[in-house]
Order: C-alpha cells, then sequence, then structure tokens
C-alpha cells in the first residue's frame, strides 16, 4: 500500500502531466522546462518543505542527513594532549635542573679550594654541599653561605647533621660532618643545657647574639615553658624562642674552657715505678771488669 504523501505526490504529477500531454507527445512548457513547472506545482501543493520551514509536515522526509551526536575527542587528539601536558612538565624540570647546575657552579668557584669542603655536587634539581666542620661557629657560617635558616637545624644521622637551604629558588641540602658531636659535647659541658631546634643552649651562662649584644637568663619561664631572656641595658623580657629569631645565632660570652687533663699522681714513698726500677737496675748493675782483669766469682 502506498504511503499517502507519496500517493498525493504522484497525483499532482500525473494531473500536471495530463496537461502537457498532447495524444502520446509531451509538450515542453513555454514558460520553463518540465521538472521546474512540476516542481512549482509541487511545492505549490505543500509536498516541498525545507528543514528551516517551522511548518513542516510532520510526514515529509528531513532535508539532510541528521546532525552526528557529539562524541568523545578522537584518541590521536588525547594522545596530542597528553604529550603536550607531558612536555610542559618535563620542560619544567629542565629548568629547574638547569638552574641547580647554575648555582653549584657558583657554589664551586667559592668555596671549592676551601680544605673543610668534602664535596659540592649537583643532584639533579638541588644543589648539595658536604662539609667538614670543626666548631659550631663554622657551622652556622655554613648554614648562612647555603640559605638555610637560623633556627632550622634539620636532623642528626650518625656523627652528621642534615639541613636544607634555598639559594636563587634552588634547594640546597647542607650536610655537615661532625656537628652531633659538637652539639653533645657542649649540652655536656653546660652548666643548665636546654635544648631548642636541634640546638644546645646554656641557661647557666650569659649568651651573645650575631650583634654581640648580651642576653642573660632570668631564671624564669613564659607560659609556653620557654626561657626568659633581657638584653643588656633593657627590662624586657624575651623568650629565647624570639632572640633566636630575631637576633640569632646565640654563642656563650665567654668560650668553654677544655677541661683540664689530670695530673698524674705522686707514688707514695717507698713505691718503686716501672721508670724508677729500671733506672735503679741500671745503677746497680757491675761494670764490665777491665782489660787483663779477671773476674772473680762470688764462691772463690
Amino acid at each position: 500500500m502506498m504511503r499517502p504523501h507519496l500517493a498525493r505526490a504522484a497525483r499532482v504529477i500525473r494531473e500536471e502531466l495530463a496537461q502537457l500531454t498532447t495524444g502520446d507527445v509531451i509538450t515542453q512548457p513555454a514558460n520553463g522546462d518540465m521538472a521546474t513547472r512540476i516542481a512549482s506545482v509541487m511545492d505549490a501543493a505543500g509536498l516541498i518543505t525545507t528543514a528551516e520551514s517551522p511548518d513542516r509536515p510532520a510526514w515529509a522526509l528531513p532535508a539532510g542527513p541528521p546532525p552526528l551526536p557529539a562524541r568523545a575527542p578522537a584518541p590521536v587528539d588525547g594522545a596530542r594532549a597528553e604529550a603536550t601536558e607531558v612536555e610542559l612538565t618535563a620542560s619544567a624540570w629542565d629548568e629547574r635542573c638547569d638552574r641547580a647546575l647554575r648555582v653549584t657552579g657558583w657554589l664551586l668557584s667559592r668555596y671549592v679550594s676551601r680544605p673543610d669542603v668534602v664535596e659540592i655536587v649537583t643532584d639533579y634539581d638541588r644543589a648539595v654541599v658536604a662539609v667538614r666542620v670543626e666548631s659550631l661557629d663554622d657551622w652556622d657560617n655554613w648554614m648562612a653561605e647555603t640559605g638555610v635558616a637560623r633556627h632550622d637545624c634539620g636532623r642528626s644521622v650518625g656523627d652528621t647533621q642534615i639541613t636544607y637551604g634555598q639559594l636563587q629558588d634552588v634547594e640546597v641540602r647542607l650536610v655537615a660532618h661532625g656537628v652531633p658531636g659538637l652539639l653533645g659535647a657542649l649540652a655536656a659541658a653546660a652548666m643548665d643545657p636546654y635544648w631548642l631546634y636541634g640546638r644546645v643552649y646554656d641557661l647557666g651562662r650569659p649568651m651573645v647574639d650575631r650583634d654581640g649584644d648580651r642576653w642573660t637568663y632570668l631564671g624564669r619561664r613564659g607560659p609556653d615553658d620557654m626561657p626568659l631572656f633581657v638584653a643588656a641595658g633593657q627590662n624586657v623580657p624575651w623568650s629565647l624562642t624570639n632572640v633566636v629569631h630575631q637576633a640569632g645565632p646565640l654563642r656563650p660570652a665567654t668560650p668553654y674552657l677544655p677541661a683540664p687533663t689530670p695530673a698524674a699522681a705522686a707514688p707514695p714513698a717507698g713505691a718503686v715505678t716501672v721508670t724508677s726500677l729500671t733506672e735503679g737496675l741500671a745503677t746497680a748493675a757491675p761494670a764490665a771488669p777491665a782489660e787483663d782483669t779477671e773476674a772473680v766469682s762470688g764462691n772463690a
């Protein structure tokens, strides 16, 4: 069975052809070609519509293919976007490594000839400075040279102290050999040791800051149990934390004297030491007989 809209279109075409047919011959219309004439008649009959027409009949065929549904980006496009992100990350990494090389070169140019330097190398995006220190003052100087904060003393690994600083946006790892031993010796010699930020402060001794100002412990603590200090010529108490942050590092006002070497105890009267016994035997030994002298036995 023919669909209604096709039957109607066939009827319109048939009627128009009948008007243009004389016998068995189809004559060309005077006002245009036959196809245009039939198309005009069909359009007048509402059989030709466009997709843009708001009153298109429900039975009319669509004027074009339906729009394609939205699709996810093609795999090639996704791979290209991912590669771009990876490239950006790699470029940023290369830039950080280049900065680390420049900072390492700068450190080498300044300190490579120093006898306390173990090595200065680049570790990918950071610089590494390894030194051997003989005093806590040396350690403070190296912390300042490598951009380590005064209150950041890092952590101890064996007899090595490891801290991290910043120079020109590059992380610098400072490896200081000998620091834990120095801190332990200071704690043992302190009258009243107090540990803060991995450092030892002797509350029983006056201390001086980096500008030479003298600080004295007041013998009392703040609400957070932090020791309170006062600067020479002032009456305002400062917590030890604030003093370290604002004026550190702090050092004892008077250096620690080395422990005296115990003197050897004098031997009691009549005692014979190894040395005196040896000397005594050498003195008491009989002299060698002179030539042409016959030795006489004690049993003769």
